[in-house]
């Protein structure tokens, strides 16, 4: 069996962004977290920068994070994030090192 693979999003957001956005992430985490092939699935603030947020997910493997992508929940927040980011979001890919 292949190890979940972990992915970290990170946004950085224009100021007040998150109440135009907040509905769109909240849907989004609610159906990503029934998803087949989904672990865990969080989003949270950066208490260091007001105007970040970051995602934190956990998928079973690479098919299922292809099929996270292209579902309408997904599309929908990147759609709606899109405008009130400063920067493109950041995407961190990680395989856990279980050797020790």
């Amino acid at each position: 069996m292949s190890q979940p693979i972990k992915l970290i999003a990170i946004m950085d957001l224009k100021a007040n962004a998150w109440i135009n956005i907040a509905a769109a992430v909240e849907q989004c985490v609610k159906l990503s977290r029934k998803e087949k092939g989904n672990v865990f699935y969080t989003v949270n603030k950066d208490l260091d920068k007001a105007d970040r947020i970051i995602f934190i997910e956990c998928w079973a493997d690479d098919a299922a994070i292809n099929e996270h992508g292209n579902t309408e929940h997904f599309q929908n927040l990147i759609k709606t994030v899109e405008p009130y980011l400063r920067e493109p979001m950041q995407l961190i890919k990680l395989s856990e090192i279980t050797a020790f």
